[in-house]
């Protein structure tokens, strides 16, 4: 009875002390020969996959924007304040390295979901994802930040789009969100007075690709992630109507969730995915077809979460060796 009685102890003091369990787990893995093979097992296998997309993307012509911008630290007013940083480090990396984080990205993220290839294949070949493909834009990196979460926190805030609505999934994520946002702040001032930018006529005038419903979308978002509370895809859906700037291309974030699906909800929504292209031939406003795949998310991704036991895509904890 008395060993019972500890045993309940030591596990609540465990549950109070995240950290402290996190450890715990971490060295219990350490101590499993065949967790730690599993591990690096795996681990050998993303090393081989990022080096052969790697290859193949130093292969391809370099995006637009990679090309005349970004690999010489040249970012908008608007972007993050320590994007450029980031650029240092990566551009003598080449286009092949957010080539390869891109696909990988993507491709983990859905295939934690649901290992089958067919919402992989429709999730790279989706309009948003060919999109920053060809221009060579650093969703990628955000992609790749969602995977080690919460370490990737600034890399996921890089682009708060929608990486502003993913970090509200969990407490930790919360809380290292705020963290790393004081210091940025200590750091640059209030760079956030910067997407003021985006709420001028002038803005709107040259960026017609622009399909923010700001803010007309705040109520019906704010009703989305009342229902979305602690699923990063849900709540990315719900940003998506609030936020006060947003292209096509940056649902590039939520297509993995495709494989969270039925499968005519993901093939309706694989096909809104390529909609905005009818501005082409019907006008600038046509680009607002992309807001349908605000809605195709939510309810594709929400409808077949109360119908499965789906979960939301596990991490690659810095801290343990299993999957999240």
């Amino acid at each position: 009875m008395n060993q019972k009685t500890d045993k309940e102890e030591q596990a609540k003091k465990i549950s109070f002390d995240p950290l402290k369990a996190k450890i715990t787990a971490w060295r219990a893995d350490l101590s499993d020969r065949k967790k730690v093979a599993t591990y690096l097992k795996r681990s050998g296998l993303y090393l081989i996959l990022f080096l052969v997309l790697y290859g193949l993307g130093s292969l391809l012509p370099e995006g637009f924007d990679w090309k005349d911008t970004l690999k010489h630290g040249i970012v908008h007013p608007i972007w993050t304040p320590w994007t450029p940083f980031i650029l240092l480090l990566i551009a003598p990396l080449g286009y092949g390295f957010i080539f390869a984080l891109t696909v990988m990205g993507i491709g983990i993220r859905s295939y934690r979901y649901r290992p089958t290839p067919l919402p992989t294949i429709l999730a790279l070949v989706s309009l948003p994802t060919l999109w920053i493909l060809f221009m060579g834009n650093l969703e990628g990196i955000v992609l790749f930040g969602m995977l080690i979460m919460p370490v990737g926190v600034p890399l996921v805030l890089m682009k708060p789009q929608l990486g502003a609505f993913f970090v509200l999934a969990k407490r930790n994520w919360i809380i290292a969100s705020a963290l790393f946002g004081i210091l940025t702040l200590i750091i640059w001032g209030f760079w956030p007075e910067r997407f003021l930018l985006v709420t001028t006529n002038e803005w709107r005038t040259e960026w017609v690709q622009d399909i923010s419903l700001f803010p007309w979308g705040i109520l019906p978002g704010l009703i989305f992630m009342w229902f979305s509370r602690g699923d990063e895809d849900l709540l990315m859906a719900a940003g998506s109507l609030m936020t006060p700037h947003l292209f096509p291309y940056h649902f590039v974030l939520l297509m993995p969730s495709l494989a969270r699906m039925k499968w005519y909800w993901m093939l309706i929504t694989w096909v809104v995915s390529w909609t905005p292209l009818l501005a082409n031939w019907l006008g600038p406003q046509a680009w607002h077809f992309g807001n349908l795949m605000s809605v195709c998310f939510w309810f594709g991704i929400y409808l077949n979460r109360k119908q499965s036991s789906n979960k939301a895509a596990p991490q690659l904890s810095p801290l343990t060796m299993e999957e999240k």
